[in-house]
């Protein structure tokens, strides 16, 4: 389906250049924005990392700077593409956005090309830190390696009002190809198949919101894993091979709701990841966020929380047996290492300061408490696995628009 889609949208989009042109009288507009931010951070440990900040000042992790340009071909159809440059090391810099939309009317909006998967609510603003409150999204719910992806699809939005009861429904279908991180590895995957459903609804200061999304295949491409499917195979031990193959599917819901005042607000998200996946299987998470303003100032605190099912695949391969059972068997127990077990409750305390319409200034602490027994979140180097998966995050940043 990738590469139908991906003739779709170049077809689409060479067609919709080609109008804007050859049509002369048609009123056109091309305009730029865009957004940055600096943000640096430090762990309170050597011993681990996290969200890859270690025990040192950094600000490569989530520093970036991007530029959007919207190109209005008539009153219905326009282009947008957005670039993007990171400073951080799990993701890459380059054409983030790309897509046409098709908008007949004010309640009707459809996209295709490449787009963000609209999973979460901060999903599509994910990296406008100008956008929410902290100075990054909760982890256990913004989790780095599954949320911050495009995918090449299309939507559709459609958005009613009822007196002062605003209601949108979007529903998205597409493929993602690139890299999932699991603590400091990547595994490079094909995502086939991915659709979903999101309901929003508004009434005065309430909103909710909640979603559905759905991976009916998931093809793992690195040849370690493969390597050690190969093998176990081989050796007969199929259905612990079996646990290893990526190629089944993944189902992700979320609920939403908040409420905003002039004064305070508050806001929170429930996520639910099932999966016939082991390792993906049985999450949950969430968080909760108050916050209270003071003319320029908001004062925030968050707590969040995710947990999930013991997963771990059992080694039945008997050691001492031969050396390429033993290898197998070591095989096993570091690929299995490479899957998170993310067990980890946060709170976490912040200060935002609008200077202007634009312009921000943000600060925050983190506390974490993770299991010991588990990733938490962190990554945990062999010699420090006695770590007792507690630390704290200090943050400072700046965002800006444009």
């Amino acid at each position: 389906m990738t590469w139908m889609l991906k003739y779709i949208t170049a077809a689409l989009l060479t067609l919709a250049l080609f109008t804007s042109f050859a049509i002369a009288d048609t009123h056109r507009d091309l305009t730029f924005s865009g957004f940055a931010r600096v943000v640096g951070g430090q762990l309170s440990t050597s011993e681990a990392s996290y969200a890859n900040y270690d025990n040192s000042w950094s600000f490569s992790e989530d520093s970036l700077i991007a530029l959007q340009a919207d190109y209005a071909i008539n009153s219905q159809f326009s282009i947008s593409a957005q670039g993007i440059l990171h400073t951080g090391a799990d993701r890459d810099s380059g054409l983030d956005w790309l897509y046409l939309t098709y908008q007949p009317s004010s309640s009707w909006q459809f996209n295709v090309g490449r787009l963000r998967l609209p999973v979460l609510k901060y999903s599509d603003v994910i990296d406008v830190g100008f956008s929410y409150p902290w100075l990054n999204a909760p982890e256990q719910v913004y989790s780095r390696r599954l949320f911050y992806s495009g995918y090449e699809g299309l939507n559709v939005r459609h958005k009613t009002q009822f007196k002062n009861v605003g209601l949108e429904i979007e529903g998205y279908w597409g493929d993602f190809d690139g890299e999932l991180f699991s603590g400091q590895d990547a595994f490079d995957v094909d995502i086939n198949d991915i659709y979903g459903a999101v309901l929003s609804l508004t009434y005065d200061g309430f909103h909710f919101r909640s979603s559905f999304m759905r991976v009916t295949e998931v093809v793992d491409n690195s040849v370690l894993i493969d390597q050690l499917v190969e093998g176990l195979t081989s050796a007969g031990f199929e259905e612990l091979a079996a646990k290893f193959r990526l190629d089944d599917g993944v189902s992700v819901y979320e609920f939403g709701a908040g409420y905003t005042s002039l004064d305070w607000f508050v806001s929170a998200e429930l996520m639910s990841v099932d999966s016939d996946l082991d390792v993906l299987s049985g999450i949950k998470s969430y968080y909760l966020t108050l916050g209270r303003y003071y003319n320029s100032l908001l004062f925030h605190a968050t707590i969040s929380r995710s947990r999930q099912d013991e997963n771990s695949i059992e080694n039945t391969i008997p050691l001492g047996v031969s050396p390429l059972l033993d290898l197998l068997s070591t095989s096993v127990d570091s690929i299995n290492a490479l899957f998170p077990t993310d067990d980890l409750d946060s709170l976490t305390f912040g200060v935002r300061w609008d200077y202007s319409t634009s312009l921000a200034f943000k600060t925050e602490v983190s506390f974490l408490k993770g299991k010991e027994d588990k990733t938490s979140l962190f990554y945990v180097p062999p010699t420090n696995a006695d770590f007792d998966r507690r630390a704290s995050l200090y943050q400072v940043g700046v965002e800006w628009v444009f």
